[in-house]
């Protein structure tokens, strides 16, 4: 009873999220189609902004629910893979014992950074290589204030959306290889040279290095559509009302993405039963080993005190030297 609760939370998010995700786009999308009729928003999807935006949320959850069940595991064996190969020199492969216990807000957390890796990534490539999603309608000083107010969030929350096929590839095999205790260590005849014991979870080190471009760029991706563009470029009036407008696209629009990606969540919780065994054998097949938690302690100050000249350590007693 008390393992399903922990699941009430993300599923309200989920549920909630999504349906007020789905009723914000459809009204931004009346606004734009208001302020510009007959406007064509996509250019590879025939029709106007309300078949653009229509077709696009009929396709995006089963197109995400597809890449889950097909690439998954695939990526996971990719990660593993990657890690043998272009590590092999100074790292090898472990598998450590992980606990059980994945309360609601792990879980919760666990889908903050897929979310923001998709907003920072839409975000940039929207700037990098405007009017290819998305057509940027023509605007000048004396229509930015009518039209800004819809096409900003509606770009962003769709482009966003469209960037979290890409970062679901990524992230949710990170949780597999994570929850099955897939790490890396640094190889024992390494550590007699200059360098720190070192044992990283392989979903881990991957989630890190996207991890880190998604929680950098989201700052300087929201401040500048929702700030620099709005109020510098186009001289929208910087009122209380508009800044906190904006203020509540930058906070809200990751809580909208984090509802589509804890459905993923949820479901890892229930299939790792079933694939932790499937990854760490292949992971033994590549020459990974059981690591276990007091062992790899003792190896590592073995290693140091040896390094340092001290006299091997012992763990049934203490340590008497000074």
């Amino acid at each position: 009873m008390e393992d399903t609760k922990r699941f009430i939370l993300p599923a309200m998010h989920a549920l909630l999220g999504i349906v007020a995700t789905f009723m914000l786009v459809n009204w931004l999308t009346i606004g734009l189609a208001e302020a510009r009729p007959a406007y064509d928003l996509i250019p590879g999807v025939a029709g106007t902004t309300v078949g653009d935006v229509s077709f696009l949320l009929a396709v995006f959850i089963p197109i995400y629910f597809v890449e889950y069940a097909v690439l998954t595991i695939p990526i996971a064996i990719f990660m593993v893979g990657f890690t043998k190969v272009f590590r092999m020199t100074t790292y090898e492969l472990g598998i450590f014992p992980t606990a059980k216990s994945f309360d609601s807000m792990k879980m919760m957390r666990r889908a903050i950074v897929p979310a923001l890796f998709a907003l920072s990534s839409g975000e940039t490539f929207l700037n990098l290589v405007p009017n290819v999603l998305f057509r940027v309608p023509s605007i000048d000083e004396s229509t930015a204030a009518y039209i800004l107010p819809w096409f900003h969030p509606l770009q962003t929350l769709l482009g966003t959306l469209i960037a979290l096929g890409v970062a679901l590839i990524i992230f949710v095999p990170t949780w597999i290889l994570n929850d099955s205790g897939i790490v890396s260590q640094v190889k024992e005849s390494h550590m007699h040279s200059r360098r720190c014991p070192d044992t990283e979870g392989i979903g881990r080190w991957f989630s890190n290095l996207f991890g880190g471009f998604a929680i950098f760029t989201y700052p300087i991706a929201m401040f500048h559509r929702y700030f620099y563009l709005e109020y510098f470029v186009w001289n929208i009036p910087p009122t209380l009302d508009n800044i906190l407008i904006s203020l509540l696209w930058t906070v809200g629009i990751p809580l909208l993405v984090m509802s589509f990606v804890m459905p993923f969540v949820i479901i890892n919780e229930f299939v790792l039963p079933k694939i932790r065994p499937r990854i760490q054998k292949l992971a033994r097949r590549l020459g990974a080993r059981n690591v276990q938690e007091e062992r790899l302690v003792l190896e590592m100050t073995e290693l140091v005190h040896e390094h340092l000249g001290d006299e091997p350590y012992d763990p049934t007693k203490g340590r008497t030297d000074t």
